[in-house]
């Protein structure tokens, strides 16, 4: 019947607005990602309407993505006939897109980016895209918590090489050609 509710901007605002109206302290929202200008606009006009709305994750999964094992010719996701949300490396682009179109819409907002992130230049490029935090979900399944001083330390060594002492000073200050 009804689209999922990050997809359904009227549902999103009732949601938000009952949570809101029990809930006193301040919380955050993890958004799916959108590919549309509309929608990042329509989304950040009911967002903004919430002074408890304190961050938003950008992005959750892309949902509805198909992975195929050529060898088995079988799906690789149980659910739904193979149909599910889809992670990891193939969602840096996305990711970092929302990340940035919130960042700009969003100006009272912080921002977890969240999608894609390998290394210490995937997390430079969630920053410069305009998170406020990163979040590392796929690559430390696959790896472990090592991954997170490996990343650290390729993110200083970057920042090092820029002449940056602090994340505030490239925070949201991707060039556009």
């Amino acid at each position: 019947g009804n689209p999922q509710v990050g997809y359904d901007f009227a549902a999103t605002e009732e949601y938000l607005r009952a949570v809101a109206e029990v809930y006193e302290r301040p919380f955050g929202v993890k958004l799916p990602p959108y590919f549309d200008f509309a929608h990042f606009d329509a989304v950040a006009d009911i967002v903004n309407e919430f002074d408890s709305v304190r961050f938003l994750t950008c992005i959750n999964s892309i949902g509805n993505g198909l992975c195929i094992d050529v060898e088995t010719e079988s799906v690789l996701i149980k659910p739904k006939n193979g149909f599910g949300g889809v992670g990891g490396d193939f969602v840096l682009p996305t990711a970092l897109a929302n990340v940035n179109a919130f960042f700009a819409r969003c100006p009272k907002k912080m921002i977890n980016g969240c999608g894609g992130v390998r290394t210490g230049d995937d997390v430079f490029r969630h920053v410069l895209a305009g998170a406020t935090l990163v979040q590392i979900g796929t690559r430390l399944w696959e790896e472990g918590p090592g991954v997170f001083g490996r990343v650290q330390g390729e993110l200083k060594e970057l920042m090092a090489r820029k002449g940056y002492g602090s994340l505030g000073e490239f925070r949201g200050k991707v060039k556009t050609l």
